[in-house]
């Protein structure tokens, strides 16, 4: 009989320390997370500031994992770093996801950082004064991007066509250089390009654009599903880092300013046009869907896009 209830002590006991085990038991993911971003841009602030609190390694070290940063330079690199498992997560406009989805990417968008307004410089002794005014002139822009979107839409608001002007596919830095040396008449971008030539005096924005720009945070399809806990950790570490940023702006800023080596009057004077309160809405839902249209319409993608399909939050 003693015999009987030790074998039933012992079975309880053993019960109880996997039952232990498993109540504080966080499931290793990966061997490393890979977290990257296309670019640099002040519209990553909330990824730079996480980065910086070291909010990303909180979540690392939970799953007892590591995280591997990455700043990608051309569009077909951050599209084949995710079709190969090679990253996890991009800070992104909309586009690279658009496009990466139509050719059979397995990317979602899962959340928004920042929205923020489409803009095009000009030099600053330039005769183009308005909109209108870059009728037969040469404009910059990274094609397939939501400026390459941006600036279109804002021609077609004021009554001009693609065929109207002359589109420079560039990269911002060699658009940058070309901008300066006056090889191009605009150049449409984000920050921080934008400011490092106002702040500089060379240029000036035009007036009469509404075009935004979705900062979003895309995520391999297989890791989402695979790591679903540690993707809604990193995701609401975003949605933290925007909090502190409202609440800290003065050191948010030195931060991105150090960050990305800028002044902190650059990071200044763009600062104000970003909306870090940005979240996926009907209106933001809208433009990710035109942005997709355009990019079908111009021949960037071959298959039409339901963004309520690539959207996942």
């Amino acid at each position: 009989m003693k015999k009987h209830i030790l074998i039933i002590e012992a079975i309880l006991g053993l019960i109880l320390v996997v039952s232990t085990f498993n109540l504080f038991y966080t499931p290793v993911v990966e061997e490393e997370i890979n977290i990257g971003t296309f670019f640099s841009a002040i519209d990553y602030a909330p990824y730079y500031i996480a980065k910086n609190q070291g909010w990303f390694e909180e979540v690392a070290n939970k799953h007892r994992t590591t995280i591997k940063y990455t700043e990608f330079q051309t569009l077909p690199a951050v599209n084949e770093a995710i079709a190969t498992g090679n990253a996890d997560i991009i800070f992104e406009a909309e586009p690279p996801a658009i496009i990466g989805n139509a050719a059979g990417v397995d990317v979602e968008i899962k959340g928004i950082g920042v929205s923020l307004t489409q803009e095009i410089l000009v030099h600053k002794d330039s005769e183009i004064n308005k909109v209108s005014d870059l009728k037969n002139k040469k404009i910059a822009v990274l094609a397939g991007t939501s400026s390459h979107y941006g600036v279109l839409k804002i021609l077609e608001d004021n009554g001009l066509l693609a065929e109207d002007i002359e589109i420079i596919d560039m990269i911002p830095p060699d658009a940058n250089v070309a901008f300066e040396l006056k090889q191009v008449d605009a150049w449409a971008v984000w920050p921080p390009w934008v400011e490092q030539q106002t702040v500089l005096g060379d240029g000036i924005t035009l007036k009469g654009g509404d075009a935004f720009i979705q900062s979003i945070i895309a995520v391999r399809g297989d890791f989402s599903k695979e790591n679903s806990e540690v993707t809604d950790e990193l995701i609401e570490v975003v949605e933290r880092a925007k909090r502190w940023i409202i609440e800290n702006e003065e050191e948010s800023q030195l931060i991105i300013a150090d960050e990305l080596g800028l002044s902190i009057e650059v990071v200044k004077e763009a600062w104000p046009k970003h909306d870090f309160q940005a979240t996926i809405g009907e209106r933001e839902m809208l433009d990710i869907q035109a942005k997709a249209d355009f990019l079908y319409d111009t021949g960037s993608i071959k298959n039409q896009i339901n963004v309520e399909d690539l959207v996942s939050i």
